[in-house]
């Protein structure tokens, strides 16, 4: 497994257990909790799709 998917799955880790702890401690509302985490999500898609291009850039700049 590369070295970004692991760092996107434990802030995705993070992020989850941050709503739940948020939800239960009753800071955040159910509706909160499930727009926050659909949120994070969606940047950690960005932030994975970014990390794969830049080490394929480097891939590339390595072989040439």
């Amino acid at each position: 497994m590369k070295k970004y998917t692991i760092i996107v799955l434990i802030l995705f880790v993070y992020a989850v257990g941050m709503f739940i702890w948020g939800y239960q401690k009753g800071t955040v509302t159910g509706t909160e909790a499930l727009l926050g985490s659909a949120g994070m999500s969606v940047v950690l898609v960005i932030l994975w799709f970014l990390y794969r291009k830049r080490q394929q850039y480097r891939d590339r700049m390595k072989s040439s």
